[in-house]
């Protein structure tokens, strides 16, 4: 709606320090088995993000991974968001720029990146 009607000429996609959501994605089962938390249904879309992160950065802390799982959902965020073909326009013709963030509200710090 608000790049078709509104003409908003930035999206940006925001994650952030201690995302429970991305905790839980990192935290499934490798084996393939399921739980009965419906958090797992949410996150899904993100496990892309999470097996990249699991691969890259194996020997980690859990916690660091999280981290680097935050950032990364964000970029699958961003790649979905091009394949509408209306965001896909307005990057092309260039009234359309999208954005990734990450909020540490711990550390203060705000960072962002293209896609």
């Amino acid at each position: 709606y608000a790049v078709i009607h509104l003409k908003v000429e930035n999206i940006v996609v925001i994650g952030h320090s201690r995302c429970g959501g991305i905790k839980g994605l990192m935290s499934l089962s490798d084996d393939g088995s399921t739980s009965t938390a419906f958090i797992e249904d949410w996150v899904k879309i993100c496990l892309p993000a999470r097996n990249k992160v699991k691969e890259a950065y194996a020997g980690l802390p859990f916690e660091e991974q999280c981290t680097k799982c935050e950032e990364e959902a964000v970029n699958v965020s961003l790649q979905n968001l091009m394949t509408y073909p209306f965001v896909k326009e307005g990057l092309e013709k260039k009234t359309l720029a999208i954005h990734g963030a990450h909020y540490n509200f711990v550390a203060g710090e705000f960072e962002t990146w293209g896609p």
